[in-house]
């Protein structure tokens, strides 16, 4: 069976789909799955082993789902005439990605928005597997392990001070302060930046004191994601925002603390099998004492 899996967002979102994913395959033997979605996501989805193929939401061809003229590049129009199912989770306010597609010949089809509707408390797996009617105990969310031949877990604290937005980041003086705390207690840092963190690791780099020795901090910037992956399944536990960094730390079974603000954790939580949230509506109340004591408690 051929299923088309087309979910755009970022990097926390589509690594949330995972465990739905997983759960499309259990449930359909011989499933073939081709996942369109965030490029920077899609190596990951492979290394799972929950898709076979993979495309860029952002390719050009995708934007003919859009189109009042249809799909007609022919490469798209083969793939869509060998798929059994195809769920989208995206909007379609005017029906067109709905004509679109099934003018192309899909008879077997889901639309519906990647998020839960305003107000409604439920976890963002459990809504998007009864979209593709599926019920999953939350038990079996967990998406397939990871094998990057990573190695032996080691003594460093993973630290990924940014976020998709600055109203869920924590602010730099108290990752300042848990750093320096670290650094008293002989542990060591690996300090994680994305491309669109440039600016926060600057000014978090100022207000840090030199490292009691040089290797007691190390920098990971702008890595791809499957090198980060390996660089977290080699750390004691990971420290972070609601990020989509904090969501693949959580899912490959790292010991995770996130910070949660504005977001609710309820429907928006990371995955896995060893997650500590740590929640305040005004991200400036969570105090440094909790989230060092949540460190300190993963050290037994």
């Amino acid at each position: 069976m051929h299923i088309l899996v087309i979910r755009p967002g970022a990097i926390g979102d589509v690594l949330l789909t995972f465990p739905v994913l997983k759960a499309l395959r259990e449930q359909y033997a011989g499933t073939h799955i081709t996942l369109v979605s965030n490029a920077h996501v899609l190596p990951l989805a492979l290394a799972f082993g929950i898709t076979e193929e993979v495309s860029d939401y952002q390719a050009i061809q995708w934007s003919e789902l859009f189109s009042p003229a249809g799909i007609h590049t022919p490469a798209l129009q083969e793939l869509l005439r060998q798929t059994d199912l195809a769920i989208c989770w995206l909007r379609d306010p005017d029906g067109l990605i709905e004509y679109n597609l099934k003018t192309a010949g899909i008879k077997c089809l889901i639309i519906t928005p990647g998020r839960p509707p305003e107000g409604a408390r439920v976890h963002i797996v459990a809504y998007l597997a009864q979209t593709a009617g599926l019920s999953i105990a939350e038990a079996q969310w967990a998406a397939p392990s990871l094998d990057t031949n990573a190695g032996a877990r080691g003594d460093y604290v993973a630290v990924h001070p940014g976020s998709g937005g600055a109203q869920k980041c924590w602010p730099l003086s108290c990752f300042a302060t848990v750093i320096e705390l670290l650094w008293q207690q002989n542990r060591p840092v690996l300090l994680l930046a994305g491309p669109a963190d440039a600016e926060r690791l600057r000014d978090l780099m100022s207000l840090l004191a030199a490292p009691p020795r040089p290797e007691m901090l190390r920098l990971l910037i702008s890595a791809p994601l499957l090198e980060v992956a390996q660089h977290l399944q080699q750390c004691k536990c990971y420290l972070g925002n609601d990020s989509g960094i904090t969501h693949l730390a959580a899912m490959l079974g790292v010991p995770t603390i996130a910070i949660f603000g504005p977001s609710d954790p309820e429907v928006w939580r990371p995955v896995g099998p060893c997650v500590k949230v740590i929640h305040q509506d005004v991200l400036e109340h969570v105090p440094v004492d909790a989230v060092m004591g949540a460190i300190n408690s993963f050290y037994g």
